[in-house]
């Protein structure tokens, strides 16, 4: 039996990941991490172990800023036990503002489906900006 994920498990767990953030549901998005996985989401703003952490990072950021969120990936490129994704996404504020956001994220994974570590890059801060009205 291989340690290593396939490219088909690497896209089912991509999409497993953006479904839940688009669902807005931290305990949701945390479920697909590893119990000992980690978040550094835009690189260069420190790392989140474990779910909880990974559940209270989404909870107190986009799942309380935004009241619903499209994401489209444009490409997803597996390799080994990883998968980069090119991706696309808007938010709607609850106070009624619109934000779109572009990035790249590479999600690394284990043999069992969860993400060990996923890393974002993108510009968290015009993001925020965009759905505060700033």
């Amino acid at each position: 039996m291989s340690l290593e994920p396939s490219s088909q498990v690497s896209r089912r767990v991509l999409r497993e990941y953006f479904d839940a953030l688009a669902a807005l549901d931290p305990e949701r998005i945390a479920s697909v991490f590893a119990e000992d996985g980690e978040i550094e989401d835009p690189v260069g703003t420190g790392v989140r172990r474990g779910r909880a952490e990974v559940a209270a990072y989404f909870a107190g950021g986009l799942c309380a800023a935004a009241q619903s969120v499209t994401i489209e990936i444009v490409s997803a490129l597996p390799a080994g036990d990883s998968i980069a994704a090119h991706w696309r996404m808007t938010a709607h504020a609850r106070g009624g503002r619109t934000a779109d956001a572009e990035g790249i994220d590479v999600l690394h994974i284990n043999g069992q489906g969860h993400i060990l570590r996923a890393e974002g890059y993108w510009d968290r801060q015009a993001f925020r900006a965009a759905l505060a009205g700033v």
